[in-house]
């Protein structure tokens, strides 16, 4: 009669398994999460991308529909239109201040808009306030982006791109404005910057 040899695996034949194992799992598993992470940072960015696309072109179409003069507007009754860029500076940052009246690209009343940079533990945040010109109040203010690193509005004056303005010295709309905002990627500084022409000498 013939004997079956069963030879089974020794101690050290498992232990070895084990650990190939454990080693192949752990890479694995390191892989996963690092494409894990680089996946949430990738939404991050493309957010944020999304974000400042979304706030620029919003602007600009505001700028293109700006008015220098609102001729309903009385003395006591309606503020009068205006269209003022101030140059501010937080922890040496460009943070503008973008002040004007236009028609409502999404409504088509006439609006007076504010664009300005807030912070909070060293945190940037662009916030938006608007109201329409025909009431005298606060109006309502939203965020816009936060986590900026800049936001710059400027205008081409003498052929040089400068950082004021104001109607009420200047007694006309810029001609051309540059809007910029930039934001931190993963470590690299990203600047989005769109380009608007008011629509100068056109009243209500």
């Amino acid at each position: 009669m013939n004997r079956i040899n069963a030879k089974g695996f020794t101690l050290i034949e498992v232990l070895i398994s084990l650990t190939l194992l454990i080693i192949v799992l752990g890479a694995v598993y390191s892989s996963f999460f690092s494409i894990q992470r680089a996946m949430e940072r990738f939404e991050g960015v493309s957010l944020k991308y999304h974000e400042a696309r979304t706030a620029l072109d919003i602007m600009r179409r505001e700028i293109d529909g700006a008015l220098l003069k609102n001729p309903q507007a009385e003395a006591d009754t309606m503020p009068k239109a205006s269209f003022i860029i101030e140059d501010r500076d937080m922890f040496g940052k460009s943070t503008s201040s973008l002040q004007l009246t236009a028609f409502s690209f999404r409504g088509g009343g006439l609006n007076t808009v504010s664009y300005f940079v807030t912070e909070e533990d060293r945190n940037l945040r662009l916030q938006k306030t608007e109201n329409p010109s025909s009431l005298k109040s606060d109006g309502y203010t939203m965020d816009i982006i936060e986590g900026i690193e800049s936001f710059t509005v400027e205008t081409l004056f003498n052929n040089k791109w400068v950082k004021t303005w104001d109607t009420a010295n200047t007694g006309q709309l810029p001609e051309v404005v540059r809007i910029s905002i930039e934001f931190d990627a993963n470590g690299e500084i990203v600047k989005l910057t769109e380009y608007a022409k008011p629509k100068v000498g056109k009243q209500l």
